[in-house]
C-alpha cells in the first residue's frame, strides 16, 4: 500500500510542478485584478515587472528558448511590436512628422509631439508588461502538456477569484463606484463582465474537451468527472450576470451561440448532447435573469435612454481627425479630453476619465501610423491561431475556446473600458500568447 502511493505521488510530482509553474503568471494577475485592476501608474508597473520576470524566469530553461525559436510567425510578430513601440518612442522627440506639439512652444519646455511626455512613457512601459505576458503564454503553449497546464491554472485561479468575489458581494461588504453591481476588485463592474464572460467561455471549452476524451464511458462518470468545471461553469455565469454588464453579457452569449454552433458541427457523430448543454446554459441564465432581482433587467431595460457613450465618442472622433495621423500621443487621453470640453458636452466629457471605446482612443492617442501595425499585430495572432486550429484537431476546442473568449474581449472594447484596465490587458495577452502557442503545438507533446 505505501508502495503504491509513493508511486502516485511521484506520477503526480511532474503534473504538479507543471501546474505550479504554469500558475505563476496567472496568480499574479489575477492578485493584480483586486488592486482595482492596476489602474494606478505604480499598481501597472509592479504588475509589468513582474510579469517580465515570470519571463525571465521561464527563459532560463533551454527547453524553453527552443519551443519558442519553433514558432512560426514569431518575427512579423516581433516586427509589428517594434514597430508600435518606435512610432511612439518617436513621439517624445519633436521629430515625428508634424513636429511638436504646439502646447510646448506655448510652455516653452523641451519639445514634443505627445502632449504628455510621462504617460506616454509608462504607457510603452505597459505595453513591455503586455508584451511579456503574451510571450509567457506563447511559451507555455508551444507544448501541449504546459499549455494545458496554463489553462487549467487559468480556470482554477479564475474560480478562486470569482468565488471570493461573489462572497465579498453578497456580505454586503463591497461599496464603491459599482454600487449594488459586482465589481470583482475592478472600479467597474463592466470589466469584471468582461473577465466573468471569458471564464465562463473558457470552462465550458475545458467540459467540452473534457466530456470528448471520454468516450464509451457512462453519462454519470463523464458528468463525475467534469463536476468542478461545470460548478465553475454555474459560479462564472452567475458572476457575469450579477456585474449586469449589459455589453459583457450580450457579448458572451453571442460567443456562447457560435461555440455551440461550432461544437455541434464539429462532431456530427454525437452533436445532440452538445445542443442540450447549450441548452442547459442558456436556460439557466433564462431562469436567474426571469427569478432574480432587478439588477440587470432594469439595465437591459434603461439601454434606449442611455446616450451618454455616444455624446463622449463624437467630440472625440471629431478630436482624431484634426490629428489623423501621428495623433496626440499615448496615454494622452483626459489631456485631450480637456482640450475639447464644452459647455456644450461638459456634461458628457467630465463624466468619465476614459473613453468607452479602446479603438478610437487608440486612433486618437496614436493616430493611423501609430494605431495600424497595432490592430495588424492582433489580427496576425488571431489569423495565425485560427488558420491552425482550422487545420489541425489537436486541441482544437480549448483553441476555439480562447478565439471566442477573445471575440468577447473585442465587442465589449467597442463600448467600456475592460481594455483600458492594465490587468485585464495582461490577462488578455496571456491568452493571445496561450492559442497562439497551443495551435503550434507538435503532435507528440499535445
Amino acid at each position: 500500500m505505501r508502495r503504491e502511493t509513493t508511486a502516485a505521488v511521484e506520477a503526480m510530482a511532474p503534473k504538479l510542478v507543471r501546474l505550479g509553474k504554469a500558475g505563476l503568471a496567472p496568480a499574479v494577475i489575477w492578485i493584480a485584478h483586486f488592486f482595482y485592476g492596476a489602474a494606478v501608474p505604480l499598481a501597472a508597473l509592479i504588475l509589468s515587472a513582474c510579469l517580465l520576470a515570470v519571463l525571465a524566469g521561464l527563459l532560463l530553461s533551454t527547453e524553453t528558448r527552443r519551443n519558442l525559436d519553433r514558432l512560426s510567425l514569431s518575427w512579423p510578430i516581433i516586427c509589428l511590436f517594434a514597430a508600435v513601440l518606435l512610432i511612439a518612442l518617436a513621439t517624445l522627440t519633436p521629430w515625428a512628422p508634424g513636429g511638436s506639439h504646439p502646447i510646448w512652444d506655448w510652455s516653452g519646455a523641451t519639445a514634443s509631439s505627445t502632449m504628455d511626455r510621462s504617460a506616454t512613457v509608462l504607457e510603452i512601459l505597459k505595453l513591455i508588461g503586455l508584451a511579456a505576458s503574451f510571450v509567457i503564454g506563447t511559451v507555455l503553449g508551444a507544448r501541449g502538456e504546459t499549455g494545458r497546464s496554463l489553462y487549467a491554472a487559468i480556470l482554477g485561479v479564475g474560480g478562486v477569484y470569482a468565488l471570493f468575489s461573489l462572497v465579498v458581494f453578497l456580505s454586503s461588504a463591497a461599496s464603491g463606484p459599482s454600487g449594488n453591481r459586482l465589481a470583482g476588485g475592478f472600479e467597474s463592474a463592466n470589466v469584471a463582465g468582461s473577465l466573468f464572460g471569458v471564464l465562463l467561455i473558457m470552462a465550458i471549452a475545458w467540459a467540452l474537451r473534457a466530456w470528448r476524451g471520454m468516450p464509451g464511458t457512462f453519462l454519470a462518470q463523464r458528468t463525475t468527472a467534469i463536476a468542478p468545471t461545470l460548478a465553475l461553469i454555474l459560479l462564472a455565469l452567475g458572476c457575469l450576470l450579477l456585474t449586469a454588464s449589459r455589453g459583457a453579457i450580450g457579448a458572451t452569449g453571442l460567443a456562447l451561440a457560435l461555440f455551440f454552433g461550432w461544437a455541434a458541427m464539429d462532431n456530427r457523430g454525437s452533436r445532440w448532447p452538445t445542443i442540450a448543454a447549450g441548452a442547459l446554459v442558456i436556460s439557466v441564465a433564462a431562469v436567474v435573469y426571469m427569478q432574480g432581482n432587478t439588477l440587470f433587467v432594469d439595465r437591459f431595460g434603461a439601454m434606449t435612454g442611455d446616450t451618454t457613450r455616444a455624446d463622449l465618442l463624437e467630440p472625440h472622433w471629431d478630436a482624431f481627425l484634426r490629428a489623423p495621423l501621428f495623433g496626440y500621443g499615448l496615454g494622452t487621453w483626459s489631456e485631450v479630453n480637456n482640450q475639447i470640453m464644452t459647455s456644450q458636452n461638459f456634461d458628457a466629457l467630465s463624466a468619465t476619465v476614459i473613453l468607452h471605446n479602446v479603438y478610437v482612443q487608440w486612433l486618437e492617442e496614436a493616430g493611423i501610423i501609430g494605431a495600424a501595425p497595432m490592430f495588424l499585430l492582433i489580427a496576425v495572432i488571431l489569423g495565425a491561431t485560427g488558420w491552425r486550429a482550422y487545420r489541425r484537431r489537436r486541441n482544437r476546442a480549448l483553441i476555439v475556446g480562447l478565439l471566442l473568449a477573445t471575440l468577447v474581449v473585442l465587442l465589449h472594447a467597442a463600448v467600456d473600458v475592460s481594455l483600458n484596465t492594465p490587468s485585464f490587458c495582461a490577462f488578455w495577452a496571456l491568452l493571445l500568447g496561450l492559442g497562439f502557442g497551443l495551435s503550434q503545438a507538435p503532435s507528440r507533446s499535445s
